[in-house]
């Protein structure tokens, strides 16, 4: 039974890496798509905060393109996030549940996953302005956003980060007890 289950763990770990992988390539190129393309890109759904939504191919092309760059700011920590993710799911399907390095990874997804919370808030000021500034005085807006997204996701940031504190003294009491026998 035990053997069934690591090979349970395994196949599930190896799955959910290739999809952490997939992510990892999906949400820079549909980011990056949405501000290139926004009349064509609504069939993505991407939900972003801080005026974009309302982005139409109207807004001049240098102006999407600095908002772009403030977008792929909180983008690149849910990025590593998922690569993170990804190095931690191909560890646990190698049976590398405890080792150093999944406790890294893990502390890695709860840290970057709090940062592009962070990060998306403060970032938020400047995409609104940059896609509101071409519709002249009075009409420019600075917005900032926190939402219950955010709060879920800080939650999950939070919840990973105290599970990987707990497998880390869990994995200090094993070594202690085999130092015993």
């Amino acid at each position: 039974m035990a053997e069934q289950n690591r090979a349970s763990v395994a196949s599930l770990s190896t799955t959910m890496a290739w999809l952490s992988a997939c992510g990892f390539i999906f949400l820079p190129a549909a980011v990056i798509y949405t501000f290139l393309e926004p009349d064509n890109a609504h069939w993505l759904m991407m939900h972003f905060d801080h005026g974009a939504e309302g982005m139409t191919a109207a807004t001049p092309l240098a102006f999407r393109l600095a908002a772009l760059l403030c977008a792929l700011v909180p983008t690149a920590f849910t990025m590593w996030a998922l690569w993170s993710l990804r190095r931690l799911f191909l560890l646990y399907a190698r049976g590398s549940v405890f080792s150093q390095e999944a406790l890294s990874a893990l502390n890695d997804v709860a840290v970057a996953l709090f940062a592009s919370v962070i990060v998306a808030f403060v970032s938020g000021a400047p995409t609104t302005l940059l896609l509101s500034w071409p519709n002249g005085p009075h009409h420019r807006e600075i917005t900032l956003s926190f939402g219950t997204d955010d709060v879920a996701t800080l939650f999950i940031a939070c919840t990973v980060l105290v599970i990987a504190r707990v497998m880390a003294e869990a994995r200090r009491v094993a070594d202690e007890n085999a130092k015993f026998v």
